[in-house]
């Protein structure tokens, strides 16, 4: 990729931060104004969430609380599962449980909050072996796994009709029996779709998943979390008052200008994308901190998102505009503070904003996002100042 221009603006201890040579590709552009720079566009691909495996693969999760209490009559030895939300569902239910104890299923409408889209239910005695018989020992959650790994993607598939978005929200899923309710005969499994939090837990959610947009956004002004290790976004929205990546300064929705998912109009390539959004997110991120003077003082780059093929093709039509700042070690510079309030730090330092510059320099150097990004080299010039 282009080298960055030793004369950027940058935060007091970056010295001309190298953006990282390995990667998938991210977006966006800097913020009109100031000093000159090397053009260069990269797009947001998948922000690295921890909760998730590779493949985009959420972990598979006991249905059933380990003390037995739920899902079961209590008679004694004899004691037999009864009939619950989970072992009644099929595909096209939505399931919801207390936080912390899917212990304790119910049925929801998919338009009310819930946790668990079921896909549809795994028949065990097509799995071969014993391993599923009466008096089988429970699997443990790594053969759970590696079950949900094998049978789940497939029946996750058919069942949205291979629209999930490969780099979006929501992954697949396989509820289970905990040791204590297996031992009381239960056997059912449930392939599904969740979407995890920062905690790895499924959180909950509204609607259909192949009704909605899958994409990951936030709303204006949310501050998305930083590994201050790998210096990668985490994916999660924080208090702005706590170290993050970015600050996003709003959502952008391409059907406006690309079609909806029902127009059936072929995916924009990331230079048609980057055009519409350098037009949108620079001006939106000006109206976001009050001017493009306040904006200027930050010294942050304006950022965007854009949509992968696989993403457009499953139905995906948002993405987010933000600010962020490249650090020199590769990653994100950590932020602490909210962009808008002026108190901003960057890599612990108050940020000094450049002297003036005359307008249509180049665009600078947009802010790396997780492993596996790489630069797009294409350039445009920058709005008018």
């Amino acid at each position: 990729m282009n080298a960055p221009d030793p004369d950027r603006s940058r935060p007091a201890d970056a010295d001309a931060p190298p953006a990282p040579a390995s990667g998938r590709p991210a977006g966006g552009t800097r913020r009109p104004g100031k000093s000159a720079r090397n053009p260069v566009f990269v797009i947001l691909g998948a922000i690295v969430v921890g909760a998730l495996v590779a493949g985009g693969i959420a972990f598979a999760m006991g249905v059933f609380d380990d003390s037995g209490s739920v899902g079961g009559s209590n008679i004694g030895e004899g004691e037999r599962l009864t009939e619950n939300a989970f072992t009644k569902s099929v595909a096209g239910d939505c399931l919801d449980w207390p936080a912390g104890n899917p212990g304790q299923p119910v049925d929801v409408p998919c338009e009310q909050k819930h946790r668990f889209e079921v896909a549809g239910a795994i028949d065990t005695a097509l799995i071969p072996g014993a391993e599923f018989g009466e008096d089988a020992l429970w699997p443990g959650a790594e053969r759970f796994a590696t079950i949900r790994d094998e049978q789940c993607p497939v029946m996750v598939d058919q069942y949205l009709d291979g629209r999930l978005d490969p780099q979006g929200r929501f992954a697949v899923g396989m509820m289970y029996p905990s040791q204590a309710q297996w031992d009381k005969g239960a056997r059912q499994l449930r392939c599904g779709v969740q979407e995890n939090g920062a905690d790895g837990a499924p959180v909950q959610f509204s609607g259909r998943v192949a009704d909605q947009n899958q994409s990951y956004v936030w709303p204006e002004g949310t501050c998305v979390g930083i590994d201050t290790e790998t210096r990668a976004p985490t994916g999660f929205a924080v208090n702005c008052a706590e170290p993050h990546a970015f600050q996003t300064t709003g959502i952008v929705d391409l059907s406006v200008r690309f079609g909806d998912r029902m127009s059936n109009k072929p995916w924009p390539p990331t230079g048609a994308q980057n055009s519409y959004l350098g037009s949108i997110c620079p001006v939106q991120a000006e109206r976001f901190v009050g001017g493009r003077k306040p904006l200027d003082a930050t010294t942050l780059n304006v950022q965007w998102s854009v949509l992968s093929e696989p993403s457009w093709l499953a139905g995906s039509r948002k993405v987010v505009c933000y600010l962020g700042l490249p650090d020199k070690r590769g990653g994100f510079a950590t932020l602490v503070g909210d962009a808008k309030g002026g108190a901003l730090l960057i890599n612990g330092r108050a940020p000094v904003a450049p002297p003036e510059a005359p307008p249509g320099r180049a665009l600078p150097t947009p802010v790396p996002l997780p492993p596996g990004i790489a630069p797009n080299p294409d350039e445009a010039p920058a709005p008018a100042g």
